[in-house]
């Protein structure tokens, strides 16, 4: 490393730093830049406390400027997309835009004074205009990069992410599947790994030697470089060749976490773990001032940064090489044409294939496709599958960051691996000015009653509806087979959402859907309704629906108000609602999800208590075992607004268990209308 050993704190020589180069320049213009914006120091360097505290993170950025610098240097075209792994980078991200862009060294002062304090910046950032990863959750970034390279034509993009990520399952299944989503054509994904030694609190894992002899399994040619500058170069030049050339390869950058710091600062350790974060120094101590004083002043000799704040113009064209926002371009569209339609299906989930094909979306998914009926996008080229959530969730969020419509389909079961991911997406695109991307699409199938035990799962469904009231997030739960189709064709159509649909496989009763958010459902004839059942889900529906038709012939009528999308009720639409499910008529809710998941929508409908029958952990030997199980049958229906008031005679009133006595009709006839 470059601080020589037995050199005190605050003492490390200019000579102990890498030979002078653009790229080495630049590496140390973005360190004094970053460790003056963590510990708010005012610029130009050395700089005074301006901030009664240090706040952030110090330790990783001088590696990822590092890298960056001498991927910029041997980057032979106009430059190229850096896609960052960790949001500890944050100070990192500020050096980079300040050297690229420029600015005053009074505004420079003022952004760092305003970083982590009351009122002003946070100290991970997340609301750059057109950057299309910002890491929170550790990870998902190499995933994401080679999303975006996959849908982008002609874009060089490389990701640096930390050894400390490399533990992470999607990390470590993007570079173990790198070959499932090759790059568009002339572009191309360069992994580089940070490999400092550190995780945020204590030793990193993997090793160098134990990193390359992973990533040599995986197939990877290994290039490996240290604190020289000429190394680094070398290093970075042949992996931009060989990833250029379609080649796995794979740089490890090795440096030392905390360097270019001295060991110690202040009396305190500055290595290793201990540099993570500078919030231990104590910046009203006059020797930790002094120490940082001598530190920075070495590290700017031969001067990088003149008296004024200004750096060299070769370390500012050096730094226009590096993007981090990803600008507007074309997307790959595959060729070929889906095979003719099949017969109609009244089950949902090949009426969400016909849509998804029809529209050329990429679809990322599990080893599900088959089984998730998605025989057109299969036929048609579009579906890659691998069995990691977590990494078809990073494809996804790439490929529509690059402008590519993609969606995930997976089973409710496995769908909260990817929660985290959906929830830091969320916060991307609730932070930033719209961008304009597709939405990040989520298809949902084979809720428990469709299917085994082990695959019910509704908390996914949950975590988004959850956030549909202040982030761009938009969740349907279609009412049939043509419903799936328009609803997707309609969340296809948003930008800048997740959008999600929750539907099924199975056949069911398809009613024509008139739109809007929620709509009602009758049997034909007059009269008015004796009680209504609010129904959240196709096999909810049909269940509502065949209830319903079983009452009909004694005269009792039972409506049907299905809440398709329940996060986007509008004032109208509850006027409406609140006056058909006003009391004292009988009103029973059934869903599809955990009924405590649509509390607010039920009490904004009809605020004193009424039965509500949704998803819990209950099931048996067949689907019609686990709706029972669930209270969500048609009969367990009818006993529930019979408990609520509604007069129901003796042969209405059967076992929740016993299966119907005879199957709905197909043509079975209803009044539909918008809500």
């Amino acid at each position: 490393m470059t601080a020589a050993p037995g050199v005190s704190a605050g003492q490390v020589r200019a000579s102990d730093l890498p030979a002078g180069s653009t790229a080495t320049d630049y590496w140390r213009a973005a360190c004094l830049l970053a460790f003056s914006h963590a510990a708010g120091l005012s610029w130009p360097p050395p700089g005074e406390p301006q901030r009664a505290r240090a706040v952030g993170h110090w330790g990783c950025n001088p590696g990822v400027a590092w890298a960056a610098g001498h991927l910029a240097q041997e980057c032979d075209d106009d430059g190229f997309l850096l896609v960052v792994g960790t949001g500890h980078a944050g100070s990192f991200t500020f050096a980079h835009r300040v050297l690229r862009a420029g600015g005053a060294a009074a505004d420079v002062s003022a952004a760092i004074r305003r970083y982590g304090a009351p009122g002003g910046d946070p100290s991970e950032f997340l609301a750059e205009p057109r950057v299309p990863y910002v890491g929170g959750e550790l990870g998902p970034a190499l995933g994401v990069g080679q999303g975006i390279a996959a849908a982008r034509p002609g874009l060089r993009v490389a990701v640096v992410v930390g050894d400390g990520e490399c533990e992470t399952p999607a990390a470590l299944a993007a570079f173990a599947h790198h070959d499932a989503l090759p790059p568009a054509d002339g572009s191309c994904c360069l992994p580089v790994v940070n490999v400092n030694g550190a995780r945020m609190g204590s030793p990193a894992r993997f090793s160098p030697e134990r990193l390359r002899g992973l990533l040599e399994g995986m197939g990877y040619a290994v290039l490996c470089s240290g604190a020289r500058g000429e190394d680094a170069a070398r290093a970075a030049r042949r992996a931009w060749d060989m990833a250029a050339a379609g080649e796995p390869v794979v740089w490890l950058s090795v440096t030392e976490k905390g360097w270019p710091a001295p060991a110690e600062l202040g009396g305190r350790p500055f290595h290793g773990h201990y540099a993570h974060k500078p919030a231990g120094l104590d910046l009203a101590s006059s020797a930790l001032r002094a120490d940082l004083r001598a530190w920075l002043s070495a590290l700017n000799d031969p001067p990088v940064v003149d008296p004024h704040g200004d750096v060299p113009a070769h370390v500012r064209r050096l730094a226009t090489r590096i993007r981090t926002e990803l600008g507007d371009g074309g997307v790959t569209v595959p060729a070929g044409t889906p095979p003719p339609d099949a017969p109609a299906s009244t089950a949902p989930m090949p009426a969400v294939d016909r849509v998804l094909a029809r529209r050329a979306v990429r679809v990322m998914s599990p080893d599900e496709g088959s089984s998730n009926r998605l025989d057109r996008c299969l036929a048609a080229g579009l579906v890659t599958e691998v069995l990691a959530e977590e990494l078809c969730s990073a494809w996804a969020w790439g490929s529509v960051e690059a402008g590519r419509p993609t969606a995930v389909v997976t089973y409710e079961a496995f769908a909260p691996l990817i929660a985290t991911q959906l929830t830091q997406y969320l916060k991307l695109l609730t932070a930033r000015p719209p961008a304009g991307r597709p939405p990040l699409a989520v298809v949902l199938t084979s809720l428990g009653w469709g299917n085994a035990p082990t695959h019910q799962n509704t908390d996914l469904a949950g975590t988004l509806l959850a956030r549909a009231d202040d982030c761009p997030v938009r969740i349907a739960f279609p009412i049939g087979a043509r419903s799936a189709a328009a609803r997707l064709d309609e969340l296809l159509d948003t930008r800048d959402a997740v959008a999600a649909i929750v539907c099924s496989k199975q056949p069911l009763l398809d009613p024509p859907d008139p739109g809007g958010p929620a709509v009602g459902i009758r049997l034909p004839g007059a009269g008015i309704d004796d009680a209504i059942v609010l129904a959240v889900g196709d096999v909810a529906v049909t269940e509502a629906l065949a209830a319903a038709a079983l009452a009909a012939p004694h005269g009792v009528r039972i409506g049907v108000v299905a809440l398709v999308e329940p996060g986007r009720l509008d004032a109208a639409t509850l006027a409406v609602l609140r006056r058909a499910c006003a009391p004292p008529r009988p009103v029973v809710c059934v869903s599809w999800v955990a009924t405590h998941h649509l509390a607010a929508q039920y009490g904004a409908v009809r605020a004193e208590p009424t039965e509500w029958l949704g998803y819990r952990e209950r099931w048996g030997a067949t689907p019609w075992d686990t709706l029972a199980a669930n209270r969500l049958t048609r009969w367990s229906l009818l006993a529930a607004l019979g408990r609520a008031g509604c007069p129901l005679p003796a042969p209405l009133l059967r076992p929740a268990g016993v299966p119907p006595g005879l199957p709905l009709p197909a043509d079975l006839s209803y009044e539909v209308r918008r809500l």
